[in-house]
């Protein structure tokens, strides 16, 4: 069994990679933080910590920019684009990795159970879009409905009604 490094026998691994990805803190900077709070570790200590840990790290840094192309994709667009953005977001994922795998070792099974795995995620994605719509309409209809039945109960006018439904609705008038 390999000895465990000064980094981690203090438990700091999980606070050096978090002060050098979320806080972008340079190597010295973080064995200086360290180092004030009371452990005993070098900058070397950390540039050791921080290799030995590089795919965790960039398996982070992956998730963090995954993330935040599915948040500025998502940002401003309301119902299910959520939902397409992460389809895309999958799909190039999985272009990625048939671009940069040896299509000659990928298999001819590996390809096409990568490309009907999208080709599901897609057809799921739009049956859900489509069943969305349909009761965001059948929504509107039976507010429609509503206003129409209680504008007759209270006695409004047709031009009252029109002024609400517009404001309601954000129809113009």
């Amino acid at each position: 069994m390999p000895r465990r490094s000064k980094t981690e026998l203090q438990g700091l691994v999980d606070k050096i990679v978090y002060m050098y990805l979320s806080q972008s803190k340079r190597q010295q900077d973080i064995a200086d933080i360290l180092t004030a709070q009371g452990y005993h570790v070098s900058k070397g200590a950390v540039q050791r910590t921080l290799k030995s840990h590089a795919k965790r790290l960039k398996e982070l840094r992956d998730k963090q920019d995954w993330a935040q192309t599915l948040i500025e994709a998502t940002n401003k667009t309301p119902r299910l684009d959520i939902a397409d953005a992460g389809l895309q977001i999958a799909a190039l994922e999985i272009v990625k990795e048939i671009e940069e795998a040896d299509l000659g070792g990928i298999g001819a099974e590996r390809l096409v159970t990568l490309l009907t795995r999208v080709a599901r995620a897609m057809g799921l994605t739009a049956n859900v879009e489509l069943n969305f719509e349909k009761g965001r309409k059948q929504g509107w209809l039976d507010a429609e409905k509503k206003l129409n039945e209680k504008a007759v109960v209270l006695g409004i006018s047709d031009e009252a009604m029109s002024a609400i439904r517009a404001e309601v609705f954000g129809l113009k008038t």
